[in-house]
């Protein structure tokens, strides 16, 4: 099935994306939400711009779609949005990397009933500490935001190995957030990936910005694809 898919840049979005080929499908396009508001409630912020390196990687067309990052409102927007990029691609269905979140799941499910495509979620209902622990696995990525108590300044611009995945699990249990950051609790940039095609993601510039609060974000400045 062609489908597109709704993406961020960070793990699970793409390693939706990843299991949905192993599964059959072919992507003919990614499609990210930029919200003018960095308080959206429904979509990814940090980095998102970056997200375009991706699809040059897995050559396949990228789309921006700008959206308010108001509750709700944002949602119509990309209802819309996706209207002609679906009839653009040639798609019969859109990919999501829901986990967990019954917020963005349903509100999707509705958009693809709506515009009479089929919702491919492949990460939906999975264990989140193997399903974490499973991407580390496979993909490269650094952290780009942390937002949760337990992750302190030194995990941002951080790579996220094995090891470092089964850290996060372990502060997760600790301080009860996602192990996955479902919740926003921590934001992630994927810099290798078997879609790359033999290529990854060189982070040559960032800047770490820290608030005394405890959060913090993983600005990328410069990035290329080698």
């Amino acid at each position: 099935m062609d489908v597109l898919v709704l993406y961020t840049g960070g793990k699970d979005s793409h390693y939706a994306a990843l299991r949905a080929v192993e599964e059959g499908h072919v992507i003919k396009c990614l499609v990210t939400a930029a919200p003018r508001r960095h308080d959206s409630y429904m979509f990814h912020t940090v980095n998102v711009m970056w997200a375009s390196l991706h699809g040059e990687a897995m050559g396949v067309p990228h789309h921006f779609v700008e959206v308010s990052g108001e509750r709700e409102v944002e949602v119509e927007e990309l209802a819309e949005a996706l209207r002609y990029a679906a009839r653009d691609c040639g798609v019969e269905a859109v990919v999501t990397g829901a986990v967990a979140s019954r917020y963005q799941k349903e509100r999707v499910d509705k958009i693809a009933e709506r515009l009479g495509l089929r919702h491919v979620a492949p990460l939906w209902g999975r264990g989140q500490e193997e399903l974490l622990l499973e991407e580390a696995a496979r993909l490269g990525f650094i952290i780009v935001a942390a937002m949760a108590m337990g992750l302190g300044r030194g995990w941002l611009g951080a790579r996220v190995g094995p090891a470092e995945a089964r850290r996060l699990v372990e502060l997760s249990r600790l301080y009860g957030f996602s192990p996955v950051g479902e919740g926003g609790e921590y934001e992630t940039y994927v810099v290798e990936s078997p879609l790359f095609r033999g290529r990854r993601v060189e982070v040559v510039e960032g800047d770490v910005v820290w608030s005394e609060a405890g959060w913090g974000y993983y600005v990328i400045k410069k990035a290329r694809l080698v």
